[in-house]
């Protein structure tokens, strides 16, 4: 899997946008590999932590295909300047689900606030919780970079809600 630079943990620093838009490239085409081979786009959630959080915000929302949704745990919104040029005509309507410390030393809870104010004022994002539309975001008191039992409940419920088991 390809792989990027973290420069500075700054929401405006620089980022390594050929690194990331590589890494979001290697996402996109495994998800085109599911689809050929019969799974449904709206079963595939991307998510992760920290980097990966930023990735799967990248790859979802600028992905083809309406995806069942995306899952950032203690991430940010990657290149910021570029992203609502970036971004696919339906991304507010993929399912996101955004959990955060608010003690993150390394990735700022600001940054996470901050990212999830311009998915709502420049994407249309709405925000939303207990549902399986818009954006639910998460805050967990004194967590750091890290996850929580509480935050993998929420993230759990989450899914049930927007991947519904099969019958």
């Amino acid at each position: 899997m390809p792989s990027f630079d973290i420069y500075s943990f700054d929401f405006d620093s620089d980022e390594d946008e050929p690194g990331m838009l590589k890494t979001s490239a290697s996402l996109n085409s495994l998800i085109t590999d599911e689809v050929n081979g019969g799974l449904d786009a709206s079963r595939v959630v991307l998510g992760g932590f920290s980097q990966g959080g930023a990735m799967s915000l990248l790859g979802g929302l600028t992905n083809e295909r309406k995806l069942g949704g995306v899952a950032v745990l203690s991430g940010w919104l990657p290149l910021k300047n570029k992203f609502k040029s970036m971004a696919v005509s339906h991304a507010a309507q993929t399912p996101l689900f955004w959990g955060h410390g608010t003690s993150d030393p390394l990735v700022l809870y600001k940054f996470g606030t901050e990212s999830v104010e311009f998915l709502t004022s420049q994407l249309g994002f709405k925000q939303s919780k207990d549902t399986a539309t818009g954006l639910d975001f998460r805050s967990y008191a004194g967590m750091a970079h890290s996850s929580c039992q509480e935050e993998l409940n929420d993230l759990a419920g989450w899914l049930k809600r927007v991947v519904p088991a099969i019958e």
